[in-house]
């Protein structure tokens, strides 16, 4: 940002060739810098007072935050970027051939329970049923001549031999039990949860071997982005904690110690720019006529040899006019700002020095 103009219009006269001659103030184009994002001042790498080149660091804050952010969004991207390499390269063969296999065995599986038990099967339940039905038929003779035998058999004789016929019962009924599943085959319920199971894994198949869909693929891809845009939003919050020099400069103000906060957006240096500075002068609404953007002119700064100088602005509205002009000598109280631009070596000038100005 450019300061206002500082000067105001001490003399005017004119040489002895009748050129017009004007004094101003020397002003250098000054610039306040800070950082857009803030934070706690790690270190001050210049004074106020010193010079500094175009990018030199002028202030640095602590960058711990921001560079946590950073290797956040640079872990993020790393992942995001091999999960979409996966999606793209799509399934292994490997996985393919198992997943094929897994539905080959489920549909073997369905077939079976869909056919039901086989014959042989069913030819050996029955025989379990007949031998089960010999045993029973066995105990229960057994039993009968132990209670025939009356008090010539011992208790614990008819316990055993009700025991046995017992236990032949149960086997022989869960053996028609047996039978009779055989004979039926499977359930409904489960032939259908079997072809299910079956379906399922098919379009597993299908799908590994179709690979990702497009719109799979876009979506990751678009995490990526998103993940390289947090990147780049870390880097620049981390250049921001660089306060630069804009341009070969003087440090004007900077009152800062490591340890203090700054506000986002708060300057925190004025810089004087290093580049070519100008006298701004009032021009006589009499001279006016006389003076041309472009017009070449002597430049004298107190102590300082004289430099060449060019007009490079002059304002079209007029300045310290009286409210109401009633006569020709009030005309000569109106003046014109006008900028003169200094051309040559002024290193050694400071902002705010006196020059004289002879426009020719």
């Amino acid at each position: 940002m450019v300061r206002p103009a500082m000067l105001l219009l001490l003399v005017a006269g004119c040489a002895a060739d009748g050129a017009p001659q004007l004094s101003g103030t020397v002003e250098f184009p000054d610039v306040e810098v800070g950082s857009l994002v803030g934070g706690r001042v790690l270190e001050v790498k210049r004074r106020e007072g010193e010079k500094a080149e175009k990018d030199e660091i002028l202030v640095r804050l602590d960058p711990g935050e921001w560079q946590s952010a950073l290797e956040e969004a640079e872990a993020l991207a790393e992942a995001t970027a091999r999960e979409l390499d996966l999606l793209v390269a799509g399934p292994r063969p490997e996985e393919i051939a198992r997943a094929e296999a897994e539905a080959r065995r489920l549909e073997l599986l369905w077939k079976v329970v869909s056919l039901g038990a086989r014959e042989e099967e069913i030819q050996e339940a029955k025989e379990d049923v007949k031998a089960a039905q010999a045993l029973k038929d066995e105990a229960e003779r057994q039993l009968a001549r132990e209670r025939d035998l009356g008090d010539a058999s011992t208790k614990e004789a008819r316990d055993r031999a009700e025991a046995a016929a017992e236990m032949a019962r149960a086997r022989r009924a869960a053996a028609e039990q047996r039978q009779r599943l055989l004979e039926r085959g499977a359930r409904p319920e489960e032939v259908e949860a079997a072809r299910e199971a079956h379906v399922a894994q098919a379009k597993l198949v299908e799908e590994l071997k179709a690979g990702a869909r497009p719109e799979e693929i876009a979506a990751k891809r678009a995490q990526l982005e998103a993940a390289q845009a947090r990147i780049r939003t870390a880097k620049t919050k981390l250049e921001e904690l660089l306060v630069r020099a804009p341009a070969p400069c003087v440090v004007q103000t900077l009152d800062l110690r490591p340890g203090d906060l700054i506000a986002p957006g708060a300057p925190v240096a004025v810089v004087l720019l290093l580049e070519e500075p100008w006298v701004t002068v009032h021009v006589p609404e009499s001279w006016v006529a006389r003076i041309q953007v472009g017009q070449e002119a002597e430049v004298r700064p107190d102590g300082h040899a004289p430099l060449r100088g060019r007009v490079e602005w002059i304002s079209r509205q007029a300045e310290y006019t009286p409210r109401n002009v009633q006569t020709r000598e009030e005309r000569v109280t109106q003046v014109f700002r006008a900028k003169v631009r200094l051309v040559g070596d002024a290193s050694r000038l400071k902002d705010g020095m006196w020059a004289d100005v002879a426009l020719q």
